[in-house]
């Protein structure tokens, strides 16, 4: 086999590939969100000019406590004291017991 034929063989191996690939792209470009909690939870990203990668988070309610945990640290160091969390639920919450919540710590309530 020489280099044309290699060359040719290699261009049909990658159509091939794209024409099954093709369809699944376009179908979930044009999917519509059936559950409409889920829709704020999705983000674009352009990766090319024609090329669009959408995701999902996959708990709405993971996301909303996210939203609480930024809403809730006045400072934005990424932790919260007993000043900024209620102190009803922050000894419930501190799963360490080193007296500050992380983010992982605050939004485990909504994986519960």
């Amino acid at each position: 086999m020489d280099t044309r034929d290699l060359h040719r063989a290699t261009v049909l191996a990658l159509l091939a590939g794209l024409a099954l690939v093709a369809p699944a792209v376009a179908m979930a470009q044009d999917a519509t969100v059936a559950d409409p909690r889920r829709a704020d939870a999705a983000s674009v990203h352009p990766v090319a000019p024609d090329v669009t990668l959408r995701t999902r988070v996959a708990d709405p309610a993971l996301l909303q406590a996210s939203r609480r945990f930024d809403a809730l640290d006045a400072n934005g160091d990424g932790l919260l004291d007993r000043s900024d969390a209620d102190p009803a639920s922050f000894d419930r919450l501190d799963g360490d017991h080193d007296g500050r919540l992380d983010r992982d710590e605050y939004t485990a309530q909504a994986r519960r």
